[in-house]
C-alpha cells in the first residue's frame, strides 16, 4: 500500500512541479522540493530516509527523474520565504430570468341611435354602428423585479395603432417604477381604469378633457402598504397613434396625480375601500390648437382611443397653454360601488379671453350575485370582478353558476359654455350644456368575459337651439386576457 502511495506522489510531483514553476518562475528548485516533501507528508508517505522512486532535481524549471534513489530532502525550510499565489475571486453572474405573457381584448359591439328631427338639427344625424370597438393584441413581461414591459397594438378599424408600449425600470433607487414609452397619462380615476373593467360601454362625457395616451416618462411612487400613490410625468401633448411626436415645438405636458385609500379592508367576505384623489396637468397644445371633442364623423361606434361625445360639438381653440384639474372619489362596500369625479380646464387663448369649462359625473353599481369590484393599488384604479360562480358547460363542476349580474346607473353634466368660446366654421356659437343619463346591465360569464347592455339619454342644451334629447342603445360582448 505504501508503494502505491509513493508512486502516486511521484506522479503528482513530476507532473505538477513544471506547472508550479511556470506559475511562479522566481521560486527556487529547493523550494519546490520542500513543497513536494510537504505534499508527501500529507499523503502519509515517509519524508525521511531514502525512497526508491528516483530523485527529483530542478533544471531550468523542469523536473527530471534521476537514478534509483532520492536524497533526503526532509522538512528543511526553503531558501527564500514562500510567496503564496493569490487568485482573484471568481464572480458568478446574477442571472435574471425574463417572463412573457400574452395579453389582449376583443370587443364586438352594436349601437343604435333614436333621434327626433330637432335632435338631428341640433347635433346632427347620428349613425348606427356595428363592428369592433377594440381589438388589441400584445404581450407583457418582467425581468424579475428589475424591469417590466408592455407592448400592445390596436387593430380595430383596419389600421395598426399603438396603445400601451412602454418599459418600466423597477429597481432604480428612490422610485418604485420609472415608466418610459407610450401610455395613458395618470390622471382621472375613470381614465386610469382599463376599458376591460369600466362599468359602462363608454366613459363619461367629461372624459373629453382628460388626457389620453402620449409618449413620455413618468415616475410612480407608493407607500409601503400601497395605500398612497403619487405620480409625476412629462409627456409630448398630441402624440399620434404611432407613438411619434416630431418637430421643435414646445408642446410638453406635465401631469401629476395623488391618490389615497383612507379605508382599505380587503376581506373578500366584506370588501371595503374609500378612494380619494386629485390630478393636475400643465400643457402646451401642439401647433397652438386644442381640439376638445376629436370624434371622427357621426358614427356612434368609434375606434378612437379617447373619443369625444356625440352630443357635444367639435371645437378647435387657438391657445398658448392650458391647465387640467381633477378631483376624484370612490367607495366600495361589498357589492355596492359608488364613484364621482369633477374635471375642468382653463385655456389661455392666443387672441381672446380665458376659457373655463368643466363637468362632473356620479355613478353607482350593484352586483346582485355578491361579488365586488377589485382595486389595483399601484395603479390607483378599479380592476376586474372576480366571478364566484362562472358559467360553464352543465355538469363540469359543482362550483359553476349563472356568473355575475351587475346593475349600474350614471348621471353626467358637462358645461361647455364659456363666453369666450370661438365660433364654429359657420360663424355660429357652439356653447352647450349637456345632461346625460346612462343605465346599464352587465353579465359576467366569467372573470374575463362579459356581455354589456347600455341605454343612454343625451340632453344637450345648445346656444341658439331648443333643448333636445337623443337616445342611444348599445350591446357589447367582450373578452380579455
Amino acid at each position: 500500500m505504501i508503494g502505491v502511495r509513493m508512486l502516486c506522489v511521484a506522479i503528482v510531483v513530476v507532473h505538477a512541479t513544471p506547472a508550479i514553476a511556470q506559475l511562479a518562475p522566481g521560486v527556487s528548485s529547493s523550494e519546490l522540493a520542500f513543497q513536494a516533501s510537504q505534499l508527501a507528508q500529507r499523503l502519509d508517505v515517509p519524508s525521511t530516509g531514502t525512497a526508491r522512486l528516483g530523485s527529483l532535481s530542478a533544471i531550468s524549471g523542469d523536473l527530471i527523474l534521476e537514478g534509483n534513489t532520492a536524497p533526503d530532502v526532509g522538512l528543511r525550510a526553503p531558501e527564500a520565504a514562500s510567496q503564496p499565489l493569490v487568485y482573484p475571486p471568481v464572480i458568478q453572474p446574477l442571472v435574471l430570468n425574463p417572463t412573457i405573457q400574452l395579453r389582449g381584448r376583443i370587443e364586438a359591439e352594436a349601437t343604435f341611435a333614436a333621434q327626433s328631427a330637432s335632435s338631428q338639427a341640433t347635433i346632427g344625424d347620428l349613425q348606427n354602428g356595428y363592428g369592433f370597438r377594440r381589438v388589441r393584441l400584445g404581450a407583457q413581461g418582467t425581468i424579475e423585479d428589475s424591469a417590466s414591459w408592455v407592448s400592445e397594438v390596436e387593430l380595430a378599424g383596419g389600421n395598426v395603432r399603438l396603445r400601451d408600449v412602454f418599459v418600466g425600470l423597477d429597481a432604480i433607487p428612490g422610485v418604485q417604477q420609472l415608466r418610459i414609452g407610450h401610455f395613458r397619462e395618470p390622471y382621472s380615476l375613470e381614465g386610469m381604469t382599463s376599458s376591460n373593467f369600466i362599468t359602462f360601454l363608454e366613459r363619461a362625457p367629461t372624459n373629453v378633457i382628460s388626457p389620453a395616451r402620449n409618449t413620455g416618462v413618468c415616475g410612480f411612487w407608493w407607500s409601503e402598504d400601497e395605500r398612497i400613490l403619487f405620480t409625476l410625468g412629462s409627456f409630448r401633448d398630441g402624440t399620434d397613434s404611432n407613438g411619434q411626436s416630431t418637430g421643435d415645438g414646445d408642446n410638453w405636458a406635465f401631469t401629476t396625480r395623488l391618490t389615497g385609500l383612507p379605508v382599505y379592508e380587503p376581506d373578500e367576505t366584506d370588501f371595503r375601500l374609500v378612494h380619494l384623489g386629485g390630478a393636475l396637468s400643465q400643457r402646451v397644445p401642439p401647433n397652438g390648437v386644442i381640439n376638445f371633442t376629436p370624434r371622427i364623423g357621426s358614427n356612434i361606434l368609434t375606434v378612437e382611443d379617447n373619443p369625444g361625445s356625440p352630443f357635444l360639438p367639435s371645437l378647435n381653440v387657438p391657445a398658448d397653454s392650458y391647465q387640467l384639474y381633477n378631483l376624484q372619489a370612490a367607495s366600495v362596500r361589498g357589492p355596492l360601488s359608488v364613484q364621482a369625479e369633477w374635471l375642468a380646464t382653463s385655456v389661455q387663448q392666443s387672441d381672446a379671453g380665458l376659457i373655463f369649462v368643466h363637468g362632473m359625473y356620479v355613478s353607482g353599481s350593484y352586483l346582485l350575485t355578491g361579488e365586488h369590484r377589485s382595486y389595483n393599488r399601484t395603479r390607483g384604479s378599479f380592476d376586474r370582478v372576480n366571478v364566484l360562480r362562472p358559467v360553464v358547460r352543465e355538469g363540469k363542476t359543482e362550483d359553476s353558476g349563472i356568473g355575475a349580474i351587475e346593475l349600474a346607473a350614471r348621471f353626467a353634466y358637462f358645461d361647455l359654455n364659456s363666453p369666450h368660446l370661438p365660433l364654429n366654421a359657420n360663424g355660429d356659437p357652439v356653447g352647450t350644456q349637456l345632461y346625460q343619463l346612462t343605465f346599464g346591465v352587465n353579465w359576467y360569464l366569467n372573470t374575463s368575459t362579459r356581455v354589456m347592455f347600455d341605454y343612454t339619454a343625451g340632453m344637450p342644451d345648445k346656444v341658439g337651439f331648443d333643448p333636445t334629447v337623443a337616445h342611444i342603445f348599445g350591446v357589447r360582448t367582450a373578452i380579455f386576457w
